[in-house]
């Protein structure tokens, strides 16, 4: 729980002002038992204490400063009637500081869980689902809140009135004390020892429950495929599997709670029965009155009431301990490496892999070897190769998603490993394979790479990506809504829009990662025409990723990469002429293009 303290320290004021308004207003309830106590003991002892011509003042200044009255029952019922009201006065105040501390605390650590997750390396998310952090940071945020409030709105309390009551018995008689504070610690105890168990099956819940949205999360994204292929009572079924999982979970967590409250019940009863003995007995003996024994009664329920929670703020403490732990295992993850003073490298010029290899973690080999290049702006390169010949490892490396395990990646002549990756980023225009836009209009997605880009900017991005036409067929134009993940559109039209969001950064290292490789042939040929137009212009670093060698024959060199390693580079016809692994792999899609054009 030390990382519950850290985040509570900013608000330690409040939460002081918080319990000290708690204590006010436990305290100020507890003198109504007293006063009661005291009327029934002047009733035994004085019966004409409160006689009828007694309780109206004949004149003002009996009614100020009559002592007939004054011990009276005008004085007890301003008593009892001031003393509730400091009470609901502090408890108004005391549930708007906890308010505050319990939304500010909330904020804070989902904040901060998010920001450090955003900033963990690239392999983290590779090696997980998409919705397991955002299940981890809302459950510590839901189970801390709810402890918080039960600590100090219910257990604080409860520990007042535990010391108020001790102070209140012993100046009584000393035995009396005893027998609460030792009956209290041992309830305490007992129910702390049976709540571990809790703890353990809460651990798993909250595993099983990161898992369920993770796989809720991944359906979902994954609908079209999920109906198109009529997989979902497949899909629902196992998700209902992880449900049940958590059901059986819950219902054994249920079992051992009500196991609890019948033990911690069975004992608080048992506890006043010991009290009300030991009371008795005082009243025989003539050592406690009648009306301190309706008091301590009456304490009897603002102690063992609460009391009765106790197991319940065991349970929200056990359930915030198992979230914490869960949230302190995503912030001891080490963030994406930066350098202390990180050098600038302006606007990308030039860059060069020396002897770059990488291998993943899973693999029995590299998935790099050993790999050197170097282009400059206004070139274009290209690679190429097989599946799993290392080409899409070697666009993670470009943007920094990897780091080189030997050797290095210059920028303008900077190692890497010295400046900060986000200023590369911020001159990286990105197309990939698989498009990812966003809910939203077309304008709020090309405006997601560059907030303050112009309408005169828009209109040069889109003109260039060749979408004039896709304009003047949607409905409201650039204010056309497109959906999650662009479900509206063709596989033509969300790369046209990625195309003229990559451009609408200006950026002066354009990489293409398979763009055309899951359209057909047409919109391949239209999309391909579109990037030679803009490689045309070299206003930048371009790199082509390609299995199709159609799309990359216009680039200035062309590296071919199996198994790691580069084993061919030239220009298109070069390589063709040496009639290696790229004149095969040419000949193998010219053979397939004119076999599906003899189809049509």
């Amino acid at each position: 729980m030390k990382i519950l303290l850290n985040y509570l320290k900013p608000y330690k004021w409040l939460i002081i002002a918080s319990l000290l308004l708690a204590s006010i207003n436990q305290v100020f309830s507890l003198f109504a038992p007293a006063i009661t106590g005291n009327i029934l003991d002047k009733l035994v002892n004085q019966p004409n204490h409160f006689d009828k011509e007694k309780l109206i003042p004949r004149t003002l200044n009996e009614y100020l400063y009559g002592t007939d009255i004054y011990h009276g029952v005008f004085y007890f019922l301003g008593l009892l009637i001031g003393t509730a009201m400091i009470s609901r006065i502090a408890k108004a105040f005391q549930d708007y500081v906890v308010s505050v501390i319990i939304q500010k605390f909330g904020a804070q650590i989902f904040t901060d869980g998010l920001q450090h997750s955003m900033r963990l390396p690239f392999q983290e998310f590779e090696d997980q689902r998409s919705g397991e952090t955002l299940s981890i940071l809302t459950k510590v945020r839901e189970d801390s809140v709810k402890f918080i409030n039960n600590f100090i709105n219910v257990f604080f309390g409860i520990l007042v009135s535990i010391i108020f009551v001790s102070v209140y018995a012993i100046r009584l008689h000393w035995s009396i004390m005893p027998v609460y504070v030792v009956g209290i610690i041992f309830i305490a105890v007992v129910t702390n020892l049976l709540s571990k168990r809790i703890k353990t099956i809460q651990k798993n819940i909250v595993s099983e429950t990161t898992n369920l949205a993770g796989s809720t999360t991944e359906s979902l994204r994954n609908i079209e495929i999920v109906k198109s292929l009529g997989l979902t009572n497949q899909e629902v079924e196992r998700l209902n599997n992880n449900t049940y999982k958590i059901l059986n979970l819950e219902l054994r967590k249920v079992k051992s709670i009500r196991s609890l409250s019948f033990v911690q019940g069975t004992l608080v009863n048992f506890l006043q029965q010991v009290i009300t003995f030991t009371l008795l007995l005082l009243i025989f003996k003539n050592i406690v009155t009648p009306g301190q024994y309706l008091s301590l009664m009456f304490y009897g329920f603002f102690i063992f009431g609460p009391m009765q929670e106790i197991g319940n703020i065991i349970i929200s403490y056990r359930e915030a301990e198992a979230s914490l732990q869960n949230f302190d295992r995503v912030m001891k993850k080490e963030v994406e490496p930066k350098p202390l003073t990180p050098k600038k490298i302006g606007a990308i010029e030039e860059l060069e892999f020396q002897k770059v290899s990488f291998q993943h973690q899973s693999a029995h080999y590299k998935a790099l070897n050993s790999i050197s290049f170097d282009v400059k702006s206004g070139e274009t390169i290209a690679f190429v190769g097989p599946s799993g010949s290392g080409k899409s490892t070697l666009v993670k490396l470009l943007v920094g998603l990897y780091r080189p395990q030997e050797g290095s990646i210059f920028y303008n002549n900077v190692d890497g490993k010295e400046f900060d990756f986000d200023e590369l980023r911020n001159q990286i225009g990105f197309v990939t394979q698989d498009t990812q836009l966003f809910a939203g209009t077309i304008r709020e997605n090309l405006l997601f790479v560059n907030p303050s880009a112009t309408e005169e900017d828009l209109q040069i991005a889109l003109k260039k990506s060749s979408c004039t036409a896709l304009l003047e067929r949607a409905e409201k134009g650039i204010e056309t809504v497109i959906g999650e993940g662009g479900l509206k559109l063709s596989g033509g039209e969300k790369q046209r829009i990625a195309i003229a969001r990559a451009l609408l950064r200006k950026p002066h290292l354009l990489i293409f990662d398979e763009a055309t490789s899951a359209l057909d042939s047409i919109t391949e040929e239209e999309i391909t025409t579109t990037i030679k137009e803009i490689s045309k212009e070299k206003e930048q670093i371009t790199v082509l990723i390609a299995h199709r060698l159609s799309t990359i024959m216009h680039a200035d060199r062309i590296y071919v990469l199996e198994r790691g390693q580069v084993i061919e580079t030239g220009s298109h016809l070069r390589l063709i002429e040496e009639k290696g692994l790229y004149y095969a792999m040419w000949r193998q899609q010219i053979g397939e293009r004119k076999i599906a054009e003899t189809l049509i």
